[in-house]
């Protein structure tokens, strides 16, 4: 579930990872039929299944690490491919999204506050903090 996870919170912010989720969520299907999330999952419309996907994190007890792994590997390719207002833009609320528990953790925490920098235009400071951040699990 951690891979779905994380293709839903990029999904909420607007970046394209519906194909991966998707395809996770087959995945996951074909592995375990019986399973009623996936299968209640693979019913419903992109939104919805992201929110529903969501809502499932939020109450679930999952594997951090790997989670974790996934997603700043995930964010790292983005980043590298996006103009960084625009990424800044959305960490903020992708953070917002992540479990208490979770966000007030590194490297997660730094998702919450590295755009800050800039509002007193220090580029070289937030790329810092965000590269800092992505390569965390190295």
């Amino acid at each position: 579930m951690e891979e779905l996870f994380v293709y839903a919170l990029l999904y909420s912010e607007g970046f394209d990872a519906w194909l991966s989720y998707a395809d996770k969520l087959d995945k996951l299907f074909i592995e375990d039929m019986e399973n009623e999330t996936y299968l209640s999952l693979e019913g419903m419309t992109p939104k919805g299944a992201v929110l529903h996907t969501l809502s499932i994190m939020d109450r679930s007890e999952f594997d951090t690490e790997y989670f974790g792994k996934i997603l700043m590997r995930s964010l790292l390719q983005i980043y590298e491919s996006t103009d960084l207002a625009l990424f800044a833009g959305k960490m903020y609320s992708l953070w917002n999204k992540l479990p208490r528990d979770i966000g007030r953790r590194e490297p997660f925490l730094t998702l919450c506050y590295a755009d800050d920098c800039l509002s007193y235009h220090d580029e070289e400071q937030c790329r810092k903090l965000y590269e800092k951040a992505m390569c965390y699990y190295e």
